[in-house]
């Protein structure tokens, strides 16, 4: 084929970025967008020039590949859907909603393999493609030390999962992506601001082999914010500078390395596997953050 037939499940606040890049992309062409919202959903097509279905079922048959950026509790079931029409899936992250569901898509997939071997099942973890983690991944970076820090606004979205899910789990994955290594053992605090679950969360992970991570996510903070160390009159200071984050280059490399490797030219993504194992890791923070809530109701 000269060009994949991509369909684009849900179009909200990132999803109608992946309409616009895989309407612009050199491989592929936009031949869906799916969205329920029956005016959101044929604004996005309209503008990107491509037809507007209500349910993903109305467009299988016409393409070669789904992106799925629908949210996250809608994960499992559009994700065995496509596998079992024998489709290409590139899942925004998380995997699933929970760890249940996500080792049912891996075996989903397992199954799709085996009738049609050539089946691409990718995670949007898109600070994989992040231009700085590229060229430390390139030189072999193993750092011992690591201490991210994720902070945003409240986003109005992905409230059906904590600060771990929605946006700790970016860091999760590179963590294990640079160290190399299985984490062994974390401890965690966190507390809901805005919502039920965790909105403010610190962990503290430690590898095999060694290494330690210390993690912080929020999204609640009034503004992002990035940290620069400079030379004051008596010596170094960290000054706070405001900045808007622009997503679109790394998830443009992330949508088209996905589509190289559905025409069987490229083997960059991030795989289910993956995203998988991200999960674990955010589901032991999660475990151990409820630990910590639940001693402090109890002194």
């Amino acid at each position: 084929m000269s060009k994949l037939r991509v369909a684009v499940v849900g179009v909200g606040h990132l999803g109608q970025h992946h309409a616009r890049i895989a309407a612009s992309a050199p491989d592929a062409i936009l031949a869906a967008v799916v969205d329920p919202d029956p005016i959101r959903g044929p604004q996005i097509a309209a503008k990107f020039g491509a037809p507007w279905a209500s349910s993903l079922d109305q467009v299988l048959a016409e393409v070669d590949a789904v992106q799925i950026a629908a949210p996250t509790g809608f994960h499992h079931a559009l994700g065995l859907q496509a596998l079992k029409a024998g489709k290409h899936v590139l899942m925004e992250k998380p995997l699933a909603a929970t760890l249940d569901e996500g080792v049912a898509l891996l075996l989903a997939l397992a199954e799709a393999r085996a009738a049609k071997p050539g089946i691409v099942a990718q995670v949007g973890h898109l600070e994989r493609f992040n231009p700085a983690v590229t060229a430390l991944r390139e030189r072999g970076f193993k750092p011992r030390f690591l201490e991210a820090v994720r902070v945003s606004p409240f986003p109005a979205r992905s409230l059906e999962v904590d600060v771990v899910m929605d946006v700790m789990i970016h860091d999760l994955d590179l963590l294990r992506a640079l160290v190399g290594r299985p984490v062994i053992d974390v401890e965690a605090v966190g507390v809901p601001v805005l919502t039920p679950y965790a909105d403010l969360v610190n962990a503290r992970l430690k590898f095999e082999g060694g290494a330690f991570a210390t993690v912080t996510a929020s999204r609640v903070a009034r503004k992002k914010e990035l940290l620069r160390l400079v030379m004051g009159p008596d010596g170094p200071e960290v000054h706070p500078e405001s900045a808007d984050i622009e997503e679109g280059e790394p998830l443009r490399l992330e949508i088209e390395a996905f589509h190289a490797a559905c025409l069987g030219r490229s083997a960059d993504g991030v795989t289910w596997e993956e995203g998988q194992e991200a999960m674990q890791v955010a589901d032991q923070v999660q475990k151990a953050v409820a630990k910590s809530l639940a001693e402090m109701s109890r002194s």
